[in-house]
């Protein structure tokens, strides 16, 4: 039986990760900490994500940065259906959906679970959207 989860992202490649969580931790993997004032932002390399995440008890999102993939590489590998695209300036925005994730995000009648922001060769993928800046 396939248990219902959230994308692990690190398996997309190596660069920047992000937790998103109100819950406060420390460790020598995380290589920034971004007080919110409501929330805190954590940065790690993705190769130390899963250890990063066992710190959590929540987590609100995750989001990784990376070069030189784009939202259709992802979408399949993660195996997501595209739910809409939008256009802000430069950046491409693509937001989907998958059953098997346990976080979403209603936008009218549409769930959303996998934000991605596509700008030229850097990509930022997130869930259940991206919660920093791309």
């Amino acid at each position: 039986m396939q248990t219902t989860q959230d994308p692990q992202l690190e398996i997309l490649g190596s660069g920047e990760y992000s937790f998103y969580s109100t819950q406060y931790v420390t460790s020598p993997l995380i290589t920034k900490t971004h007080d919110m004032g409501f929330s805190y932002i954590y940065n790690c390399q993705a190769a130390d994500a899963e250890q990063v995440r066992a710190l959590f008890e929540t987590i609100d999102g995750e989001s990784i940065t990376l070069e030189n993939t784009s939202a259709v590489a992802v979408l399949k590998k993660l195996k997501y259906t595209k739910v809409s695209q939008s256009h802000l300036g430069s950046t491409d925005i693509v937001y989907a959906y998958s059953p098997r994730g346990k976080s979403f995000i209603t936008n009218g009648d549409q769930k959303i679970n996998l934000q991605i922001a596509e700008n030229g060769s850097q990509i930022t993928i997130g869930w259940p959207v991206i919660l920093g800046s791309y």
